[in-house]
């Protein structure tokens, strides 16, 4: 009896761990987030997927970045754009703004020169 009571227990206990370990681990991601520095990168537009949100800029030595630009501030020839908008601005000049991720680089700003 008294080992299926410490059994219920350390089950009970386990049920109420798990939860508080998510709750965690999802604040960690937002201050992640708020704590990685803001860097920059200025390459040529290669690619821009818009149906899933991807931009892809090649560095001056050929390596491609991929970035997520789902909340990111468009601009081409210093006038404010859309992502479907950088379709017509490859092979061209690019600065982004991103924070880097574990889960991907996020662009918070995209700006195509003239």
């Amino acid at each position: 009896m008294r080992n299926w009571i410490l059994a219920m227990t350390a089950l009970a206990l386990l049920g109420w761990a798990a939860p508080l370990a998510q709750a965690k681990e999802k604040a960690g991601a937002k201050t992640t987030e708020k704590a990685a520095k803001l860097e920059t990168l200025t390459g040529t537009l290669s690619m821009v997927i818009p149906g899933k949100k991807l931009v892809v800029v090649k560095d001056s030595s050929g390596v491609p970045f991929d970035f997520k630009a789902s909340g990111a501030a468009i601009q081409v020839g210093g006038k404010k754009a859309k992502l479907e908008d950088l379709n017509s601005a490859t092979n061209k000049q690019v600065t982004v703004k991103f924070i880097p991720l574990r889960s991907g680089n996020v662009a918070k700003s995209v700006e195509v020169s003239s």
